[in-house]
C-alpha cells in the first residue's frame, strides 16, 4: 500500500494582465462558469515554454475553447498554488496526477483525458484538498485509493 499524503491546492482568481498568476509555469488551473458553481475544464502546465497565459490562448486549446463557448461566452479562470508535504518536490508526474484525479472525480464537460478507466496516472494514497474562496464547489477533498484500481485515470490526449 502506498504512503498516504495530502496536497493542498490554494485556488485564486486570475485578475488583469498584470496578475502574476498568468506567468505560472507549474500550475493546475480551471475555467469556471460565469456565475453558477460549475467547472468547465481543468488543465495544467509544467515547465519551460508553457504558462497559464499560453494555455489560455484559443489556438493552444481550440477544442477546449469551442466546448467552453458552447456552454457560455463568459467564464472565470482560477489557478491553484501548491502546498506540498515537507520533503516532497513538485514534479511533472505529481502535477499530472493531481490534474487527472480532479478530472476523474469531477468530470468537467470540456475535458477528455482522465475521465475514463484503465490508465497509468494513479497515485494511491494521495489526497487533494481544494481551499480558497475561488474554489466554486462544496466538494473539496479528493482521494485516489487502492479501491479505485478498477477506475484508473487514462490520458487520451495531452492536458
Amino acid at each position: 500500500m502506498a504512503d498516504d499524503f495530502t496536497v493542498e491546492l490554494r485556488w485564486r482568481y486570475v485578475g488583469d494582465d498584470d496578475d502574476v498568476r498568468w506567468s505560472y509555469s507549474r500550475a493546475v488551473y480551471a475555467y469556471l462558469a460565469p456565475a453558477k458553481p460549475a467547472i468547465y475544464y481543468i488543465g495544467k502546465c509544467y515547465g519551460e515554454g508553457t504558462d497559464v497565459r499560453g494555455r489560455w490562448r484559443y489556438l493552444a486549446k481550440k477544442d477546449v475553447w469551442d466546448c467552453i463557448n458552447k456552454h457560455s461566452k463568459n467564464h472565470r479562470l482560477i489557478v491553484a498554488e501548491f502546498v506540498l508535504p515537507e520533503g516532497m518536490n513538485l514534479t511533472k508526474q505529481l502535477v499530472d496526477d493531481i490534474e487527472c484525479l480532479l478530472i476523474f472525480r469531477l468530470q468537467p464537460p470540456c475535458n477528455v483525458q482522465c475521465k475514463s478507466s484503465g490508465g497509468k496516472y494513479r497515485r494511491p494514497g494521495m489526497r487533494v484538498v481544494c481551499v480558497g474562496n475561488a474554489w466554486p464547489l462544496s466538494e473539496r477533498t479528493f482521494r485516489d485509493t487502492d479501491e479505485d484500481s478498477h477506475l484508473r485515470c487514462r490520458r487520451t490526449r495531452s492536458g
